[in-house]
Order: structure tokens, then sequence, then C-alpha cells
């Protein structure tokens, strides 16, 4: 009798770790390009964007060069869309691709804390003072905003993405340079998806 009860546990365990094993989650790759079935804009996509237009705004300074050296102030990415999209990630990514064409971010929203410190630095309380001299100023803001369309094609609803990224001279407001990139998809058909 025990050996039966000893068999029908052992049975009934390795039967719950099968079941438990079978649905727990199964690693993607994640350099796949894999479309969301509502059409919405994936990480990777964000990331070829952000490199597309860190590249060509290199190129832009490649034929345009300032002699002063180019600082921009990277204002926060602009989600008009009806999805929750990471721009944080296209971000971080055009940041990374400027400094790689030799182009510095200048993080303007930060620069009232570095104020307080640098203060805080010439009050002797520290080990060396800190010089206000130093700061440097954006010569340019590179403002992004992301949105979208959505309509029918043949029955299929579409959604239209489209990352808008421009370059404004800070002395002149002018805008310098201009650059767009387009996602068209079709949204999974019967998933569910709310729009």
């Amino acid at each position: 009798m025990r050996k039966r009860l000893l068999y029908f546990l052992s049975l009934l365990i390795g039967f719950s770790l099968f079941i438990g094993c079978s649905s727990t989650p199964k690693k993607l790759d994640t350099n796949e390009d894999m479309l969301a079935d509502t059409g919405e804009l994936t990480l990777i996509e964000l990331q070829k964007s952000a490199v597309r237009i860190g590249k060509t705004i290199g190129e832009y300074f490649k034929k345009n060069p300032n002699p002063d050296g180019v600082f921009v102030a990277l204002l926060p990415t602009k989600n008009d869309t009806s999805e929750q999209i990471a721009v944080d990630v296209y971000d971080n990514t055009l940041v990374s691709e400027l400094r790689k064409n030799g182009i510095f971010t200048v993080r303007t929203a930060t620069r009232n804390q570095a104020l307080s410190e640098i203060q805080f630095s010439q009050t002797g309380l520290t080990d060396k003072p800190l010089s206000v001299g130093k700061m440097k100023s954006p010569n340019y803001f590179v403002k992004t905003d992301i949105n979208e369309s959505m309509f029918r094609h043949s029955g299929d609803r579409i959604v239209e993405q489209a990352i808008n990224t421009e370059m404004i001279e800070v002395t002149t407001q002018i805008a310098a340079w201009s650059d767009r990139v387009t996602y068209r998809k079709k949204a999974v058909s019967g998933s569910g998806t709310g729009w």
C-alpha cells in the first residue's frame, strides 16, 4: 500500500512539474524583427529609427560644420499616438548615435540641479570647488514627435505611425534639418485589438 502511495505521489509530482514547465514563457530571439498585433512601434523599430536619424544628423554636420562645435539639447520625445510607446528607448539610442558622430547632448533639464551642486561646492565644504564657466549651452534643439493615423484599406485596418524629428538652431529658431521615419502596418484581425 505504501509503495503504491509513493508511486502515485511521484507520478503526481512528475506530472505537476511537466505541466508547470510546459507553461513557462520561452525566451524569444531579441534580434528578430517582430510586429505587434495592434501595429504599434516595437523597441527594435524605435532603435533602428533613432540610429538612422542620428546618422543623418551626423551627415548634415559633416557637410555643414559648426566652428564652435555641435551641442544639442534633446527635447523629450512627444508621443501623440494611442499606444504606450517607450520614447526613452528612442531618446537614449539617439543620444548614443549622436555621440558616435561627435555631437554632444546638453542635458538642459538637469541644469538647476547642476547649479545647486556648483553653488554647494563653492562653500568650501568639498575638496575641490566646481566652476560655473564650464557649462555648455546648446546651439541646436532636437525635437521629436511620434504621431499616427489609422484607416481602412480593402477591409483591413491599417495603422501608420511616423517619427518626425527636427533640428532647430537656438539663436535664429530656424529649422536647420528635419526627417521622418514612417511605419505602416496591418493589424491582425480577430485578435481582440481595441481599435
